[in-house]
């Protein structure tokens, strides 16, 4: 208690030093919380985005594999009570479920041809999509005939169509046989990225009609979690409750056992390795989907504490300087201390405490600056296609993450002992009698 309070007295003796140095460490940690914050916040409504895209955070993929033909097809209307109750048994939050058809043809125009992503959706029930899917030419209300669908702006521009041109699709059964269908352009979506430009939109029911399914079919079952973060736990757990049907479905745990970069692909895989006839189910979060998304997250904490420390190890050297400093101006004091009682131990201990109070209250400062500059950056509406992906609504969020902060702090503590660790050591080996007779 004696040794937080010299410390505390000796802070407030010099106090523009002492704010100058706080400033320092402040303007220090309110960079790396406004990176860590915005890139993260960034990096999650792109997410967001994509999982809206594909109907949820958490896919169950319905394949049929018999070479005996479609007509053995065991329909999605099956599974769909067995589906539902599962989810419900999962133990974690969900905001909705939606039903789709995915599949992928060859759409052809006047001689040109380019294969897109087709997703085959409930647009009446799916209304999240007006809001996800940013039309930029076209209306929704075009969309409400059976053979309409929405294609991207590179697929639209690649093909040279107008609103309301029909095109060909070339497209598979599921027993394999080719067929075709004509698709009215009702909007173009703007691109979003690789996989949001070769992403199409059209009825579910017309879908399911060209590829030999029944009305109200499906091969894809989605769940849109409340919490995004608890998306992986939900796709294990969805997983573990589908296998007590005694059903054939991949293995997620195999799946990163075999490949970890990118588990999808090896889970895709395993219905081929093992044989399967049938029906059978995969099931993966938008994670194990996109693992990029979280090799993103890392590298983006990795870059902020790389900047934490490069920005540290600058004002740490002026703090360094300052202590030395601050012994040399004290010589006399640290001797009249020693002389009184004071331990070797203590003396040196005032100083460290005085420069950890320093850096904890400068990063604290830090860190509320940051989170108010960033709830007014909230505010503002963002008026950039660029950054459209990573935005909300026109809006930026932020992300912080309790433990990277916890870790930021205990960098800059280190680092501000490191610091004064020559003047601590000097201060604790001060001889008293010597001290006293030093003249400033």
């Amino acid at each position: 208690m004696k040794t937080m309070s010299l410390a505390l007295r000796n802070l407030t003796r010099q106090k523009k030093r002492s704010f100058m140095l706080a400033g320092a460490v402040a303007f220090g940690f309110f960079v790396v919380t406004l990176i860590e914050g915005l890139v993260s916040g960034g990096i999650n409504n792109f997410a967001d985005q994509f999982a809206y895209l594909f109907g949820g955070n958490v896919i169950v993929e319905k394949n049929y594999a018999n070479t005996e033909g479609s007509e053995n097809f065991v329909s999605g209307l099956e599974y769909e009570r067995k589906l539902r109750e599962s989810s419900e048994k999962i133990g974690y939050p969900i905001k909705y479920v939606n039903k789709r058809t995915i599949t992928s043809g060859n759409l052809i125009f006047e001689g040109k041809k380019t294969i897109t992503n087709i997703f085959g959706c409930d647009f009446e029930k799916e209304v999240f999509l007006k809001d996800k899917v940013v039309l930029v030419d076209g209306s929704w209300d075009y969309a409400k005939e059976k053979n309409s669908i929405i294609l991207s702006e590179s697929v639209v521009k690649g093909l040279k169509l107008e609103i309301g041109d029909t095109v060909l699709c070339q497209i598979n059964t599921y027993s394999g046989q080719a067929n075709f269908g004509e698709f009215v352009l009702a909007g173009v979506s703007k691109d979003i990225s690789l996989i949001g430009s070769i992403a199409a939109y059209a009825q579910i029911d017309y879908v399911n009609e060209l590829i030999g399914l029944q009305t109200g079919d499906f091969n894809a079952y989605t769940l849109m979690m409340a919490d995004s973060k608890t998306q992986d736990l939900a796709a294990f757990a969805f997983e573990k409750e589908i296998r007590t049907w005694h059903s054939q479905i991949t293995s997620l745990e195999e799946a990163y056992a075999s490949n970890p970069t990118s588990p999808i692909t090896a889970l895709y895989k395993q219905p081929e390795e093992k044989g399967w006839d049938g029906t059978s189910f995969a099931c993966a979060s938008l994670n194990h989907q996109i693992p990029q998304l979280q090799s993103i997250a890392s590298v983006v904490n990795l870059v902020s504490v790389g900047i934490l420390v490069v920005l540290f190890l600058v004002i740490m050297i002026g703090i360094s300087n300052t202590y030395k400093m601050v012994l040399y101006e004290r010589i006399r004091e640290i001797g009249t201390m020693r002389a009184l009682g004071m331990k070797q131990k203590q003396t040196g201990k005032v100083f460290a405490v005085e420069a950890v109070l320093l850096s904890l209250f400068g990063a604290l400062v830090g860190f509320i600056l940051a989170v108010i500059f960033m709830s007014i950056l909230q505010t503002v509406n963002v008026y950039s296609d660029a950054l459209s992906l990573f935005l909300n609504n026109g809006h930026a969020t932020f992300v912080l993450s309790f433990g990277n902060t916890i870790l930021k702090l205990m960098i800059v503590v280190l680092l501000t002992l490191a610091a004064v660790s020559s003047s601590v050591k000097k201060a604790s080996k001060m001889n008293p009698a010597e001290a006293l007779r030093t003249v400033k």
